[in-house]
């Protein structure tokens, strides 16, 4: 479904690529986690498939597919007929990517009529629906509020529905409950593989927390210094790491009672 390969990110006229090398195959339905330490370049893999490269990022190298096609030769057009739609993306913290003084509403009927012919009426009430299959009681309230009169998890959890608003296939979730406190975490990590299994959707989540990628992944890839220096399945990497790197992350994570949770 998603193919990465042996892609090369590199920012400006830099000489040395940030990332460098990064190659991943993944199938539908697969929950693949991208940890590491800040800087290590796990925002900038997931960027670089949603084709939202900041500060004049691009792929110098390799090629990324998705569903059998090059998405390096896409069109400004082709995007954004597939971003919201076919790829979505959560951010870290959805509040701050929302209007600050647009109501939710407002913007989340603009982004369904952006991608679908629809009167504001239907949006809206599509709208409502997402945010209550996400747990958020009252959507029409929701709908009505302006993002600061929401909670973080709230906010979070309207970042996660207007993703899914399209029922994409692979959604992209770049370190979606690092602002969040322990309980709503929990909450977010449940509600992202919910719709796994409810959708059959495809997910790459970025998290410099080994906790949440042992709870969630089939795959983990661990980066470091924009190279992957681990990667395999959850219980390879969990339990026969092939680099040092992993093995001080797993020795990171406290214990509780001399029990360990990853």
């Amino acid at each position: 479904m998603l193919s990465i390969r042996d892609v090369s990110i590199t920012y400006g006229k830099n000489p040395t690529p940030t990332v460098q090398g990064i190659s991943l195959e993944m199938k539908q339905g697969e929950i693949v986690s991208i940890v590491g330490e800040s800087g290590s370049g796990k925002s900038t893999v997931i960027r670089a498939v949603l084709g939202c490269l900041p500060g004049g990022g691009y792929v110098s190298s390799g090629d990324i597919q998705f569903e059998g096609k090059s998405l390096l030769g896409y069109s400004k057009e082709e995007w954004r007929n597939l971003r919201g739609t076919e790829i979505s993306m959560i951010f870290q913290d959805s509040g701050a990517m929302i209007n600050p003084i647009r109501r939710i509403g407002s913007q989340y009927v603009e982004y369904i009529r952006t991608h679908e012919k629809m009167s504001k009426k239907d949006a809206w009430n599509r709208g409502v629906e997402m945010l209550e299959r996400m747990r958020l009681p009252n959507g029409d309230n929701i709908m009505r509020s302006y993002p600061f009169q929401l909670s973080g998890g709230m906010r979070q959890r309207v970042g996660i529905a207007m993703a899914m608003t399209f029922q994409p296939k692979l959604l992209l979730g770049d370190e979606p409950t690092s602002a969040l406190d322990v309980t709503t975490q929990a909450q977010i990590v449940r509600q992202m593989m919910a719709l796994r299994d409810q959708y059959n959707t495809s997910i790459i989540v970025v998290t410099h927390n080994l906790g949440v990628a042992a709870y969630m992944a089939d795959k983990i890839l661990v980066m470091k210094e924009g190279r992957v220096v681990d990667a395999g399945t959850r219980d390879e990497i969990l339990n026969h790491p092939s680099s040092a790197y992993t093995e001080n992350l797993l020795a990171s994570v406290p214990s509780i009672g001399g029990e360990r949770f990853v």
